[in-house]
């Protein structure tokens, strides 16, 4: 009966921590339920905020893309008004080329022109000059005697007047002695013998043509002081200019061209002796004044051919 009585408050405690032991169990769902929670809101609130992220990002990628685009299509438009551009400047080249190729082929014609010119010039002067010493000499032997034809009333050859003594030996036939050294030329000959302005004209081109520039320029001269209503005068003081110009002599050319256009500004190679004194100046570094001699060229000659030549030389002048 005693252990009986023994086993029931033990079996009675056993009870009771069982029961505990269940009532533990039972509420510990509930102890952790507010960690769990707690656990869970924080989860989902951090996919919140990847979404957030995830969606910004998207944004600025696409904006980052909408700028690429925006910035493709504007570098299109950059290259194709750059290779417009390129295509104007190679046409503006061409242009430019092609115009200094058409100036530099009418410069060159414009040269040959003169040239083609000085030479019929020179051929019409030489031409003059030969019809110039043939027309002299014509006139010297109308002028002179035949070769022992008495003068007019003059006895026979070989007759002696009445009262008159024989002309010695070695005389001439009119009685009178031949001066000593020679005959003289008959003074009623006029000064044709000398060369006239055409053989003059035509000896000092010659002359400056072989390099004998003194002598060329000392014919030039002879001719404007002996002839100085010449119609080429103006040509002969352009060649003066031009000698003294090859002689490297400037300051003397130089006015001997301006010499030129003061005393036959009208004549046709006045533009040329300005034009030839604005290059000589500009070769000396005047750059004002030679763009006023050549200005003056196109204001004063504007039809003349170096009237084309000192506007395309004015454009290379800076």
């Amino acid at each position: 009966m005693t252990g009986v009585a023994l086993d029931r408050p033990v079996m009675a405690s056993r009870l009771g921590v069982r029961r505990g032991l269940r009532r533990t169990l039972r509420l510990a769902p509930l102890l952790f339920l507010p960690g769990a929670v707690g656990c869970f809101a924080t989860r989902g609130d951090v996919r919140v905020l990847q979404g957030d992220i995830a969606t910004v990002r998207a944004d600025l990628m696409r904006s980052q893309q909408e700028h690429r685009d925006a910035l493709a299509k504007v570098a299109a438009s950059l290259q194709v008004v750059s290779d417009s551009l390129a295509r104007v400047g190679a046409r503006t080249v061409s242009i430019q080329g092609d115009a200094r190729g058409d100036m530099r082929a009418i410069r060159d014609q414009l040269l040959q022109l003169q040239q083609l010119l000085g030479q019929n010039q020179a051929t019409i002067a030489r031409l003059r000059a030969e019809m110039e010493a043939r027309t002299n000499a014509l006139a010297a032997q109308q002028q002179a005697p035949p070769v022992g034809t008495p003068p007019a009333g003059a006895p026979p050859a070989g007759t002696v007047p009445p009262g008159t003594v024989a002309p010695p030996a070695g005389s001439s036939a009119t009685g009178t002695v031949p001066p000593a050294g020679g005959a003289r030329p008959d003074s009623s000959v006029p000064a044709a013998n000398q060369p006239g302005p055409n053989q003059l004209y035509t000896a000092g081109l010659d002359l400056l043509r072989r390099g004998s520039t003194a002598t060329a320029r000392a014919t030039f001269q002879e001719l404007l002081l002996t002839y100085p209503q010449f119609d080429l005068a103006a040509d002969a003081q352009f060649y003066i200019a031009e000698s003294l110009e090859r002689e490297k002599n400037t300051a003397a050319a130089e006015t001997a061209y301006a010499a030129v256009v003061a005393t036959y500004p009208t004549a046709n190679i006045a533009p040329r002796a300005l034009y030839r004194r604005g290059l000589m100046v500009l070769e000396k570094g005047n750059t004002a004044q030679a763009k006023q001699l050549l200005e003056q060229v196109i204001a004063k000659y504007p039809r003349s051919d170096e009237a084309t030549l000192a506007a395309d030389r004015l454009k290379t002048i800076r």
